[in-house]
């Protein structure tokens, strides 16, 4: 049967630094596994190349004897990951939060599965209380609820118990052993070294990207350090007696102690016979066993290099239950279908940000601009101004909420980490396009379609081409989603997903025609206003909802539904590469 894990010459670089030097590893189905090292070492680079956040830059890495790049949704839903970073939506109760979660992998979880997961994890009482209420410790155990939601055969935990109190400390614990003593693959970060002693099968020890020794945890400690023995004596002695000195004992604390430091394993029959015949008299003894604290040390400080870790047997004394493979999704199309419910339910979350706003701002644009100036235009080619306006603001409002939706949320993602919650999962990059950009386009239509009602307590329910009102702000929602997504995948901060709305849309949205018809500007202005795309986007709207345009109306649909291909394409492209999500 294969590996739970393999790796052959796993390597990560990021430019020219190295995370990660070939690295060879093998981890056994249902052992415990602790991989120690410093801050910067490489387990969470090695993590992260097993579990899909990152692609190695050279090597192969394998789950299950399946690749983990070629095969990914067989992989993904094999592993479990508990990332280090706590990382939740805000916006969401514990409940469903585990329910996305699942979704993600194609799954539904009964109200009895969600009992057990929050039930083994003392989280029962929690269930609908909001992430964002939760103790750190409580969002640590529910890091773990979400890890398992699907139930994988293997699961990664990325130091599962940092800043978390020792009772929690040990409940976890005690739940990684039952989950061990079930089969699962554990794999166990930490450093916390009385947890990787108390928890781990084997040892792994990394340092600067590089294995120093993989080996079992027992036969580790008993080949890298020593019990101590101290012996106190009754009367001080000056002098060590010979036979002592032979035996390795040692005089400690200006001789009132003898200092015993056998290998583990070692019988301490001739040291104390020898202080039998010594005529010694002991008033107490203390033994200090090894611990794997002193062993990493000792590791770590080493001057000498070490040759290439192997993959030391485990001495396991559990037998290890068959698992099945890993659950296949109930739909295919649940996953993606959950992530947009996730991202449309977000955006109801906040009407007051999302929906309210906008409406407040068409408004006022009917109040300042439709009665003021309207009192003094009165109409624009035969159509009352007020009424000239509708067009352009339900556009105007359609672009802006797709786009700035759109960029917002998958920023966001990235912002607080939750983007892992999708990254680990079977999901393919078109799917992850197409549910952001359908859930996209329905926020900038709900806005859009909210917009025109306000709009229509000013000039009427009336609108003559429905249907080309609904494709019109379909594909124009479908483009500025999918450029909002390419903005929020090349930003590190807030202030470049602001940069385009702010210094290209909004210019360009008001330059191209929403408040005033190509018609009344001089010849050379005209030429400009046909440089620019949302002018056209623009002109199909105003046909379709008051039937009247300059430009014919083949040629707006054309300009965009060309301009939302080559947006979405190049969305695609960006994902298919993991550009800045997947290292």
């Amino acid at each position: 049967m294969p590996e739970a894990v393999s790796l052959r010459g796993a390597t990560k670089r990021y430019g020219a630094f190295t995370a990660l030097d070939h690295v060879d590893l093998d981890i056994h189905r249902g052992e415990v596994f602790a991989l120690l090292g410093p801050n910067g070492a490489g387990k969470t680079t090695l993590i992260s190349l097993v579990a899909g956040t990152a692609l190695a830059s050279e090597g192969s890495v394998e789950v299950l004897g399946r690749d983990v790049v070629r095969d990914y949704r067989f992989t993904r839903r094999a592993v479990g990951l508990v990332p280090q970073e706590i990382n939740f939506d805000p916006f969401f109760t514990v409940e469903e939060t585990l329910r996305f979660q699942a979704g993600y992998f194609g799954m539904r979880l009964s109200d009895a599965r969600i009992e057990e997961i929050l039930g083994n994890l003392g989280l029962r009482d929690k269930r609908t209380a909001n992430t964002r209420s939760l103790s750190g410790g409580m969002k640590r155990r529910l890091l773990i609820a979400k890890a398992l939601v699907h139930d994988p055969p293997v699961l990664f935990l990325d130091e599962p118990t940092a800043g978390v109190d020792v009772e929690l400390r040990r409940d976890l614990w005690a739940y990684v052993k039952r989950l061990a003593s079930a089969g699962t693959t554990v794999v166990l970060t930490t450093h916390y070294l009385e947890e990787a002693e108390e928890l781990a099968d084997r040892i792994g020890v990394i340092k600067n990207g590089r294995l120093l020794v993989v080996e079992d945890k027992r036969e580790l400690i008993a080949r890298h350090s020593k019990r101590t023995v101290r012996l106190a004596l009754e009367k001080p002695i000056r002098e060590l007696p010979a036979p002592l000195a032979a035996a390795g004992a040692a005089l400690a604390e200006g001789g009132v102690a003898v200092v015993l430091t056998p290998r583990v394993g070692e019988p301490l029959s001739a040291p104390l016979q020898a202080v039998a015949e010594a005529g010694l008299r002991v008033a107490d003894v203390q033994t200090r066993e090894p611990r794997l604290e002193n062993v990493i040390i000792e590791l770590l400080n080493s001057p000498a290099p070490f040759a290439p870790a192997t993959n030391g047997a485990t001495a396991r004394e559990r037998p290890v239950p068959p698992l099945p493979p890993p659950a296949q999704p109930v739909e295919k199309t649940l996953g993606m279908r959950t992530l947009y419910r996730k991202e449309v339910k977000r955006f109801l979350r906040v009407p007051g940000q999302t929906i309210l706003s906008p409406l407040i701002t068409t408004a006022l644009y009917f109040v300042v601009f439709g009665w003021s100036l309207g009192g003094r235009l009165r109409e624009v080619e035969g159509v009352p101004y007020i009424r000239f306006l509708v067009p352009g603001l339900v556009m105007l409002g359609v672009i802006n909420n797709a786009f700035l939706n759109t960029s917002s949320s998958l920023f966001i993602l990235k912002l607080q980490g939750t983007i892992v919650d999708l990254l680990v999962t079977p999901l393919s990059y078109l799917e992850i396009l197409a549910a952001f950009l359908a859930a996209g386009a329905t926020r900038a239509l709900i806005v859009g379609g909210m917009t025109w009602a306000t709009a229509a307590l000013f000039v009427g329910p009336y609108v003559p081409h429905p249907i080309e009102a609904f494709l019109a702000g379909l594909i124009v929602a479908l483009g500025f989603a999918a450029a909002g997504l390419i903005v929020a995948l090349w930003s590190e901060k807030f202030e470049q997903v602001n940069f385009i709305p702010t210094f290209v849309i909004t210019p360009l949205a008001f330059l191209g025609g929403v408040f005033y018809s190509a018609a009344m500007l001089p010849p050379g202005f005209r030429v400009v206003l046909h440089l620019n795309p949302i002018y056209y986007m623009i002109e199909s709207m105003r046909f379709a909802l008051i039937g009247h345009n300059v430009e014919r109306p083949w040629a707006g649909f054309a300009v965009i539904l060309g301009i939302a291909g080559i947006l979405v394409i190049w969305a695609l492209w960006l994902l298919r590469r993991g550009y800045k999500l997947r290292a």
